[in-house]
């Protein structure tokens, strides 16, 4: 008996390790989408989170204001209709109008699980290029590595689409 607690014990810690050392690596997922709208226009619509659940198909709620160090609220969309999904609290950490926004978010603690999103917005002959960018780092980034990578493109596109048929308008 006590060998297998040792032999489990090694393993858990083994698992640890691996996790604090894969978790350091940055999981990072990018969607781009041209807008027929002035950059000013989509960044007036991006930086009014009070809005954002109204627009958006992934967010059920949202609230604050666009101001670095600002935080936010955010419940997202479930995969149940009707239901709330994950609720968490990002702070803004950098705006540079109207450019470039930058959010962070930490769920449990930052060596955990942190989630970035960022905003760029790029001017253009026909008007904007978005690039949309959600970051990941933390132990249980390996853990949901395959989830994320599934998961979070299409809503990424769906929050794009919508911000550019109400951009467009």
């Amino acid at each position: 008996m006590k060998k297998t607690i040792k032999i489990l014990s090694a393993l858990v810690f083994i698992g640890i390790i691996f996790l604090a050392i894969e978790g350091r690596n940055m999981q990072t997922i990018k969607s781009t989408i041209e807008i027929s709208a002035p950059p000013s226009k989509v960044w007036e619509i991006i930086t009014d989170i009070d809005k954002w659940h109204e627009w958006s198909p992934t967010i059920n709620a949202s609230q604050g204001a666009a101001s670095i160090g600002s935080k936010l609220s955010i419940t997202m969309m479930s995969e149940e209709k009707g239901k709330d999904g994950p609720k968490y609290n990002p702070i803004i950490m950098k705006l540079d109008e109207p450019k470039y926004f930058h959010w962070r978010a930490h769920m449990l603690a930052g060596f955990i699980f942190t989630n970035d999103k960022i905003f760029e917005l790029e001017e253009t002959k026909s008007g904007t290029r978005l690039t949309h960018t959600e970051t990941f780092k933390g132990l249980l980034t390996p853990m949901f590595r395959g989830q994320m990578e599934k998961g979070v493109p299409p809503m990424l596109n769906l929050m794009n689409k919508a911000l550019k048929e109400l951009a467009e308008k």
